[in-house]
């Protein structure tokens, strides 16, 4: 078994974050709507006998991957969790005939055993993954489906790359090797069906429309916070730092997605 991540963000900073992003994140999401298709993909390609009666949707922001779930599984229970109050809010201006809770993934306020397929896409790189997982075995049915999209230890390089010699902080999030993910569930005897990872890369034409990117999905600086914001020189050198970085399409942004599916022992 792999170490766990010696430091996991706090939920309050990563609650507000989404909250805040809730009305752009739909314009700004089109990484993770990709991810999400892929997910779906996946699971159809390799999972098409399933027919799921209930559907969990762990961590479903603003409904995006519900709505994916609706359209394939019309006449099944769903049940979409996020713990952000106002994502919900855009969620349920979107969904039909699905049941929305306001609650923490890895504490599911889900009866044991009551889930066919427990679906989440980029959420549980927000949380300790073993948790998420038992919490997922938790609420699935013997032999029900496992089907998580979520990020890798080498996301935004680009970024760490810019900020690397102007100060301490962490302006990415630390997250858990996905091999670790993989560890755990293969030490917990999952079945494995599918294991995935891909770069998933955007382009910016200068770097503030990158960062309003990120601040938009809610995926800004979550962990340690600056007092006070760059000076002019520090900003001007983050700026050369990343345009040594700039390809034909422009500053390059790199999510490191991973995909699992699996059954649940």
């Amino acid at each position: 078994m792999l170490n766990p991540p010696p430091f996991l963000p706090t939920k309050q900073r990563i609650r507000q974050a989404f909250d805040q992003a809730a009305t752009t994140y739909d314009a700004a999401a089109d990484v993770q709507r990709e991810v999400s298709d892929r997910l779906a993909a996946h699971l159809i390609q390799i999972g098409g006998n399933l027919n799921p009666k209930a559907i969990l949707d762990a961590g479903g922001g603003t409904g995006y991957g519900a709505r994916q779930l609706q359209r394939r599984w019309p006449q099944a229970e769903l049940t979409v969790v996020d713990f952000a109050p106002r994502m919900l809010d855009a969620a349920r201006a979107q969904l039909e005939a699905a049941l929305l809770i306001c609650a923490d993934i890895e504490s599911l306020p889900i009866a044991g055993q009551s889930c066919d397929l427990y679906w989440s896409s980029l959420a549980w790189q927000w949380n300790d993954p073993q948790r998420c997982l038992a919490e997922a075995r938790r609420v699935l049915k013997p032999g029900g489906a496992l089907a998580v999209a979520t990020l890798g230890a080498d996301n935004f390089p680009e970024l760490r790359h810019a900020f690397a010699t102007l100060d301490d902080y962490h302006h990415v999030l630390t997250m858990p090797a996905p091999e670790y993910l993989l560890a755990i569930c293969q030490d917990s005897d999952w079945e494995v069906w599918r294991w995935d990872r891909q770069p998933v890369r955007r382009y910016f034409p200068d770097l503030r429309t990158l960062l309003r990117s990120v601040k938009a999905v809610g995926a800004r600086e979550v962990e340690q916070r600056r007092p006070t914001p760059l000076s002019r020189s520090a900003w001007q050198a983050l700026i050369a730092r990343y345009e040594a970085l700039r390809e034909p399409d422009g500053l390059p942004l790199t999510y490191d997605a991973v995909w699992l599916i699996a059954i649940r022992p």
